[in-house]
């Protein structure tokens, strides 16, 4: 029974071992991203023969479930730590620790309310036109900056905004909300009814200070491009064809089959698949109206029963109107997410058009038809670089730095750089 167990107690740190080998992966080969790989120090002769390195099995297993325990959460709200960078040569990065998913911050918003929609007449190209058009309003006392989020924190550069002011009642002091109340007070900041995290980047973060006023001629101004979040009506039960957009059958010529569903499944699997888009409420969820341009802005209105802000923009909102005295639907608007607005772009180059001919040079691209990198695994480039020179001044020991463009040493003519890099 004894020698079983000793062999079970083999095998499964065996198995530990070849499980704990696949989960650590090298690290990706780039001119960012230094060579990762085994340690190159000579082994000592006597630790070579069989006897000595059985009892070692148990010993290594143990050592590399600490590791895996001493590894990155993905799940952790700290910003994701710096183990991308290898701190000595025998080191491996996790696969879990090089896999992000890039994102827009949208830079800081406002709260508004849906006061009614309108027409305005438009004139391009000579010729006038009648656009719809939805009119916000931003209540006295407007927004105002809440608190402020950091990454090494709370993982992330955020500014929090707040709107609207009231007195709470006695319930709201004692429950769920008295939290957010007692955060408010914290900051010296009075009750606010609603409140947002907006992601903004780090040169946009040291803009801003916690009780600081934001006006919308601050973050926008005439024609420029914003989403508007929001809820939208809620609409009852409806049929498929009202709900997802389905088409009928005919009208005429003896047809029974005018606005019903039709088939939903097939004889096999006998049940209707998940998905299946049928009949249902319809409504009330969350709404989003990307690219609406701002018509207009009336900034600092100082008249009784008026709001201190109006905007105009162009297109429809989610929600309702201002109809009943407690007013139209919340939403926050913000600048319109956009891609191509220079931080994506990436630096190293690896595919680019040249010039034919026998003087051009291969090396140097066409403008603008060049295609780079800027993260790697979801990091900055330029990041990564400087994190490696804290542990590697000189660069990673071992690798050759003449087509990499983020060090003195390197070839200027390999180290394909445009002119605006």
């Amino acid at each position: 029974m004894a020698r079983s167990r000793v062999a079970l107690m083999a095998v499964g740190s065996a198995l530990a071992v070849t499980w704990l080998g696949s989960c650590f992966v090298q690290a990706p080969i780039s001119s960012s991203l230094p060579r990762v790989g085994l340690s190159t120090q000579p082994r000592n002769a006597s630790h070579g023969n069989a006897s000595f390195a059985a009892p070692t099995w148990p010993v290594v297993a143990l050592a590399g479930v600490a590791a895996l325990a001493g590894a990155t959460s993905r799940k952790s709200k700290t910003a994701r730590k710096a183990s991308l960078i290898a701190t000595r040569p025998d080191q491996a990065v996790p696969w879990w620790d090089r896999l992000s998913r890039p994102t827009i911050e949208p830079g800081v918003g406002i709260w508004a309310e849906k006061l009614n929609m309108t027409t305005i007449f438009e004139e391009e190209d000579g010729n006038v036109k009648t656009v719809p058009a939805t009119i916000l309003c931003v209540k006295k006392g407007g927004n105002m900056v809440t608190d402020k989020r950091w990454p090494e924190k709370h993982g992330h550069y955020s500014v929090q905004v707040g709107y609207e002011r009231y007195e709470p009642n006695k319930y709201e002091r004692s429950g769920k909300r008295a939290l957010q109340i007692q955060r408010l007070a914290r900051n010296e900041c009075p009750p606010l009814r609603k409140i947002k995290d907006f992601r903004v980047r780090p040169q946009d973060w040291e803009k801003w200070e916690v009780g600081q006023k934001i006006w919308p001629s601050d973050l926008f101004k005439e024609g420029d491009i914003v989403d508007i979040h929001g809820w939208a009506k809620g609409k009852g039960f409806a049929g498929r064809i009202k709900r997802w957009g389905g088409k009928r059958g005919p009208m005429g010529h003896g047809s029974k089959h005018h606005r019903r569903e039709g088939s939903i499944g097939a004889a096999r699997p006998k049940r209707v698949l998940p998905r299946k888009k049928r009949a249902g409420w319809i409504g009330v969820c969350k709404s989003i109206a990307h690219n609406l341009k701002i018509i207009k802005i009336m900034d600092r209105i100082d008249e009784d029963n008026m709001p201190e802000s109006i905007i105009v923009v162009k297109g429809s909102v989610p929600g309702y109107t201002a109809h009943w005295e407690s007013g139209g639907s919340y939403v926050w608007l913000h600048p319109a997410k956009n891609r191509s607005d220079g931080r994506f772009k990436r630096d190293p180059v690896w595919l680019w058009y040249y010039h034919k001919g026998e003087s051009a040079d291969p090396l140097t691209p066409i403008p603008e038809k060049a295609w780079t990198w800027k993260t790697m695994w979801g990091r900055d480039v330029r990041w990564i670089t400087a994190e490696v020179k804290k542990y590697w001044p000189d660069g990673f020991p071992g690798y050759d730095h003449i087509m990499d463009p983020f060090y003195d040493d390197c070839d200027p003519h390999i180290a394909v750089k445009a002119p605006e890099w």
